[in-house]
């Protein structure tokens, strides 16, 4: 009965037997695994445990009869396949799972068969040592089944209390709202359970565990606030977390959550793992805020006293109204409110607007809330808050309202309000005077700005600034001065229509707007009437004071087309007009700006020039011209730039002069000259006496006394060889303080001259008073003699004048000879001009000196 060989078709059966074990396992597994992950009990587990042993029995039964009846291979290849079969068991047997069942009760018929069969053919001893093989392992088997089967059941008991108490755990989550979640703090590894993505509208499968897309979900005004929680527990080791945040669900809206969690740390103080649940507490919420709202309600019923209720029945028109409404009526409760006593009582001026909304809800049945005041019979006002809402109620139009005496509450919005115009006026409006400040000021401008391009009308800015306001300040005091701008600003007022506007920028500066102007001229026709209203005197703590001021024009949109421009614009013109004279007023223009943006290149230069030497000091003969003889010379600076050349003092001495560089100028130009006439003395040439100009901001200098010793030391220069020579106008700025410091100068031996005398507005009090050695007659005063008859008789004057006060006389700017036959005429030798000389350098004056020593050709 045994073959030798194998069929083709053996093979095969083999084969397939082989392969149905490996997949039936292969579906066991997985069946399985699925039905462990799913929720379901232990008895379902169990069902499935039997169905599938029942099918391992029956696999192993049919195998066993195989090979028993149809014994399609030699014993030999039997045995190799029970072999095979055997390592199969044995790979199941250590895994140790509950596969393991299955190999169990599918071998143990197989064998048994097997055996059976080895008994019947025992007559051959290979057979009965396959038979004694065979009962080893089927006692082995034996042994493994009772051993593996108690653990079976063990793992079973102890995998169905998992799986029931999951069940208990996942069901009671879904009740709840809630889920859990679990962050890896190390490993940043995030993980939420299915529910907690189900509370956000997303399966399982399409939704990941990523920290970084949750933190998408977090509702923007509560991300900041989740942020800074975590970072506070996890600095300070906090253990237990509780916050409450907004997701964003897949359908758009948020839902609230509350989050609570266990944080660990390691030993080293750092957070590892945040373990814990969400909860979706959205219903709590909204309890939570209608709670709220209902608190806020009777909040507001108890913060608010003294609230009346009324209803009135419109058909049968009757009005019955709670006890409050007695008290904010003042009646007494024997007294009957009708609905006319009601509607009698509001202020008549708001009566009409209050029926017209009570006729409209009962039209219309729209509620409204309307504060309007009712005056009582003692005259008393008291402020009212009515909320009334109109409906039909059982057929019947009713309207239902409350009434709020709101009268304190009133008077305190009244008060308060005030306190806030008050703090806008202080905040809009100059103190002292009372008008637009800067800021109230440039807010009307662009207003204007705005309103001219809507209309296509022009207007003008004028900037006011009063001349020579700080020397009354510095004189008379601060007192006097803010007397002066109170005046001044009233008759300003005065002048200006209602739309125009008129502001205080700062000190003594003013501004106006003149709207809707018409032409431009009608600018200039303000400004004249500005000038004038200033030509009366201005009395103030009792001084009598003339006042004269500089105004600057400009003109929307001839000039500029933004405020800070026409602003900026009407201040260069208001400086133009100080430089023709002050008391008069310019219109700015094109040429205007090319000046400014020339001054301040030109200060630019200035200041480097002092700093690299690039001024030198010229020298202007003053001649006796009645002998032709050198008598002095005049020290002038002069400017010889690197590119442009020599530039005139007449551009850059004011410059100086309103930045104070002045100061530095002249110290270069004293010590320079100082020095040169010492050189010239120690040659024994005869340079006569040094003219040096001296301004009115050296004077003010506290140490210029100090100053001018200090450069007498330096250079040797005598005092005696000096004149220093200074305006009218200067002295008359401050001349108490002018007389002191020129007496301390005198008293050193140096010479003083008045410098431009006629052109100021000098006292003969002063001029008596005052030190000085010279007057110097104004090239003014000169230029047009002798045929100006004016000029003629000023010249006379002044020369008679010093004459008088044995003062020495001396003309400038003389450039012929009939200037200066008249001079010598009238008793004034001493001569300066281009007739002799114009200013040169000394090296010029020397080589004169030495040569001609000291007398000019006739």
């Amino acid at each position: 009965m045994v073959r030798e060989h194998i069929k083709f078709s053996d093979a095969l059966l083999v084969i397939a037997l082989h392969s149905m074990v490996f997949a039936f396992r292969y579906w066991y597994i997985k069946k399985y695994e699925k039905e462990k992950s799913t929720l379901c009990d232990s008895k379902r587990i169990r069902w499935w445990l039997h169905l599938f042993t029942a099918g391992s029995l029956l696999a192993g039964v049919a195998w066993g009869l195989s090979i028993f009846l149809f014994n399609p291979l030699p014993l030999d290849y039997n045995l190799f396949i029970i072999v095979i079969t055997i390592g199969l068991a044995a790979m199941g047997i250590s895994t140790l799972g509950i596969v393991l069942q299955m190999y169990l009760f599918f071998m143990l018929p197989m064998l048994g068969i097997v055996v059976v069969w080895l008994i019947l053919h025992n007559d051959n001893p290979i057979y009965s040592n396959a038979l004694f093989l065979l009962t080893i392992i089927i006692l082995y088997f034996a042994l493994a089944v009772q051993r593996v089967s108690k653990q079976f059941q063990k793992t079973l008991q102890e995998e169905s209390k998992v799986l029931f108490l999951k069940e208990r755990i996942e069901l009671a989550l879904v009740g709840s709202n809630t889920s859990i979640i679990d962050w890896d703090l190390i490993t940043n590894e995030f993980f939420i359970s299915e529910n907690g993505k189900k509370l956000l509208g997303y399966s399982e499968e399409n939704f990941p565990n990523d920290i970084n897309i949750w933190r998408k979900f977090v509702h923007p005004d509560d991300k900041e606030a989740l942020l800074r929680s975590l970072e506070e527990h996890f600095k300070h080791k906090k253990e237990i977390y509780e916050h409450t945040h907004r997701l964003r669900h897949k359908d758009g809206h948020y839902i609230w959550i509350l989050a609570r969690a266990s944080i660990f740390y390691n030993e080293n103080g750092d957070a590892t793992r945040f373990i814990g649940t969400r909860t979706d507490i959205s219903s709590t919420k909204k309890i939570e805020e209608k709670l709220a709202e209902k608190n806020k309600i009777l909040e507001e019923s108890q913060r608010l006293a003294h609230i009346g209720s009324w209803k009135y029945h419109i058909d049968e028109d009757r009005l019955t109204w709670s006890q409050e409404l007695y008290r904010i009526f003042n009646m007494q409760k024997e007294e009957t409110l009708s609905y006319r006593l009601f509607r009698e009582a509001i202020h008549p001026d708001d009566r009409e607007r209050v029926e017209i909304l009570f006729e409209q809800s009962i039209k219309e049945h729209t509620p409204y809330t309307v504060t309007y005041r009712i005056l009582l019979q003692d005259n008393q006002v008291k402020y009212i808050k009515e909320k009334c809402e109109t409906n039909y109620v059982e057929h019947k139009n009713i309207s239902i309202g409350t009434v709020q005496d709101i009268t304190e509450q009133k008077v305190l919005e009244n008060r308060l309000q005030q306190q806030k115009d008050d703090l806008a006026y202080l905040a809009h409006h100059d103190t002292l005077t009372g008008l637009p400040n800067r800021v109230l000021f440039m807010d009307r401008l662009e207003y204007a700005i705005k309103k001219s391009k809507r209309s296509q009308r022009s207007f003008a800015v004028l900037f006011l600034d009063l001349d020579h306001f700080k020397a009354i300040n510095d004189s008379l005091g601060h007192n006097v001065g803010d007397e002066v701008l109170c005046q001044v600003s009233s008759r300003f007022s005065n002048i200006l229509r209602q739309d125009d506007t008129l502001a205080r920028l700062s000190g003594d500066e003013f501004t106006i707007i003149m709207n809707d102007l018409k032409e431009e001229e009608h600018a200039s026709i303000l400004a004249l009437k500005i000038i004038d209203s200033l030509s009366t005197p201005i009395t103030a703590n009792g001084h009598t004071l003339y006042i004269s001021c500089s105004i600057g024009i400009s003109i929307y949109p001839t000039d500029g087309l933004i405020a800070q421009d026409l602003l900026k614009y009407a201040d260069a013109a208001m400086y133009k007009a100080k430089d023709e004279g002050r008391n008069n007023f310019q219109f700015y223009s094109a040429e205007m700006t090319e000046h400014a943006l020339e001054r301040v290149s030109l200060e630019t230069k200035l200041r480097n020039a002092i700093t690299t030497n690039q001024f030198e000091v010229y020298f202007q003969p003053q001649v006796n011209g009645a002998e032709n003889r050198l008598v002095g010379m005049e020290a002038l600076v002069r400017w010889n730039h690197p590119t442009d050349g020599l530039i005139s003092p007449a551009k850059f001495i004011p410059l100086a002069e309103s930045t104070g560089l002045i100061i530095k100028l002249d110290y270069f130009v004293m010590k320079s000259a100082m020095q040169q006439f010492k050189v010239w003395y120690d040659k024994g040439l005869s340079p006569g006496t040094l003219s040096l100009n001296l301004s009115v901001k050296q004077l003010q200098q506290k140490d210029f006394f100090d100053i001018l010793q200090r450069l007498l030391d330096e250079t040797g220069c005598r005092a005696e060889w000096l004149e220093l020579e200074i305006t009218e106008s200067e002295i008359m700025k401050n001349p108490e303080e002018a007389i002191t410091i020129l007496v301390k100068i005198n008293e050193l031996g140096i010479g003083l001259a008045i410098d431009d005398f006629g052109t100021g507005y000098s006292s003969l009090s002063y001029l008596k008073r005052l030190p000085v050695n010279k007057l110097k007659i104004d090239q003014s005063f000169v230029r047009d003699l002798p045929e100006d008859e004016e000029d003629a008789a000023i010249t006379k004057a002044i020369i008679a004048l010093g004459q008088s006060l044995n003062l020495k006389v001396i003309a400038e700017g003389v450039e012929t000879e009939e200037q200066k036959e008249f001079l010598v005429t009238q008793k004034c030798l001493n001569i300066q001009g281009y007739y002799y000389s114009k200013p040169v350098r000394a090296q010029q004056i020397e080589e004169f000196l030495a040569k001609e020593k000291g007398y000019f050709c006739s």
